[in-house]
């Protein structure tokens, strides 16, 4: 994600890229940290879901609010995003994951289908 965002709006000369990161264990995890940083990230915000979403869209006493929100994020962030189109750039209304099924001729598709629908 870091590369695919971070470095990408620096690499198109954004002034200011911020990065939000659910905490796991009370922090940030520290290879999500360093690659956000590596790839250019000017802030880093312990801040996951729809929270952060708000959080940067809207801005708070702490973050300063952004133009454009980029990058990937569950159901709840894909609609959180779809909401604030046109108020805040967006980079996409994402859909499911991608998902690769590697699998022989010994599995019945059916089954692995009914599996990945939940």
């Amino acid at each position: 994600s870091a590369h695919m965002t971070v470095l990408t709006a620096r690499v198109a000369g954004c002034e200011r890229v911020i990065t939000c990161a659910p905490p796991f264990r009370g922090k940030i995890a520290d290879k999500i940290v360093a690659a956000q940083a590596l790839a250019g990230a000017d802030e880093i915000y312990c801040l996951g879901g729809v929270q952060a979403i708000a959080a940067m869209a809207y801005g708070t006493e702490t973050i300063a609010p952004v133009d454009i929100l980029a990058g990937p994020g569950n159901a709840y962030v894909a609609e959180a995003k779809r909401l604030l189109f046109g108020e805040v750039g967006i980079d996409l209304f994402a859909g499911p994951t991608e998902t690769l099924v590697i699998a022989d001729d010994s599995v019945d598709g059916e089954i692995v289908a009914t599996d990945l629908l939940g």
